[in-house]
């Protein structure tokens, strides 16, 4: 068997442990599985060896940086702040009689834990527009392909994403600075709108097997999830740190810099580490197949 077989096999393997992982709430094992199948694919790119040098040193460089984040979430693990994924911000009087919650005040040092946490990920969002503009620049380097039915079906649904994106933003101006929400999340929001212009320039450039497409937009998918992410986060800490008197915690809805309480909530944490992981194999495998058919041909 082919070692690139082999190594593609290795990362679809620990690729689907890392989904499992993240589904049953390992999060270390589900970074640790995350890492092996993007080790994997960084080895099945060096030996698949896409023809144009450009498309291998940039395809190389986004799976790569992919894995370095990886790394540092690994290594963010056993410093994560105080888990607040169990607390939801509650707005009431506190003189109010027969309230049948007793409230909690937020204390200073959570909200100091709660935005380091915000930090965390925003510096991870760097990362990953990083890893989206180096995927891109593979994307860009392919010969194009196909005809204008598909780069028009890749435009209409890369605008899609973004009137998505920007509806949840504008759900989330409600009392909040929308200059702060986008000062939180604006690594994030790069990512994603890098990554649909990604999308848009790949219905041109994509394989027989349409897998760079579908790749670039489950990557989009995860940027636009990242961003949502952390503004929902940094909406609620603000809420918190500017709440004054009336606001205490209430257990039952998930609020934390990874999970967020509105717009992307009702997608587990395992689909958003299967998009992650899925896009970016994909993404790879079609570009190396897409090289290698524009040097056949």
């Amino acid at each position: 068997m082919r070692p690139t077989r082999v190594l593609l096999i290795a990362s679809a393997a620990a690729g689907a442990l890392s989904v499992l992982a993240a589904l049953v709430a390992a999060e270390r094992a589900a970074v640790q599985y995350g890492l092996a199948a993007s080790a994997a694919l960084i080895g099945y790119v060096l030996f698949a060896r896409p023809a144009v040098p450009r498309v291998r040193s940039a395809l190389a460089a986004g799976v790569g940086l992919f894995a370095v984040l990886m790394v540092v979430r690994l290594w963010w693990l056993p410093e994560q702040p105080a888990d607040l994924r169990w607390m939801t911000p509650c707005y009431a009087p506190m003189d109010g009689g027969g309230a049948s919650i007793s409230p909690v005040q937020v204390p200073p040092t959570t909200l100091d834990q709660w935005r380091q946490a915000i930090d965390q990920e925003r510096l991870a969002a760097v990362g990953l527009l990083l890893q989206v503009l180096c995927l891109a620049v593979a994307v860009i380097a392919l010969p194009v392909r196909r005809g204008p039915k598909g780069t028009w079906l890749a435009e209409g649904v890369a605008v899609l994403l973004l009137a998505v994106v920007g509806v949840n933003v504008w759900s989330r101006v409600d009392g909040v600075p929308l200059l702060g929400l986008l000062g939180a999340g604006w690594p994030a929001l790069l990512a994603t709108l890098a990554a649909a212009g990604m999308v848009a320039l790949s219905g041109a450039r994509a394989d027989r097997a349409v897998l760079v497409p579908l790749g670039a937009l489950l990557i989009a998918a995860s940027a636009a999830a990242a961003f949502d992410d952390v503004t929902s986060a940094w909406s609620a800490w603000w809420r918190f740190a500017n709440s004054g008197d009336d606001a205490f915690l209430e257990a039952g809805v998930a609020v934390s810099a990874g999970v967020s309480v509105a717009g992307w909530a009702d997608v587990p944490a395992a689909v958003r580490t299967g998009m992650a992981l899925a896009g970016t194999t994909l993404l790879a495998v079609g570009v190396v197949t897409a090289s290698r058919d524009a040097e056949r041909a």
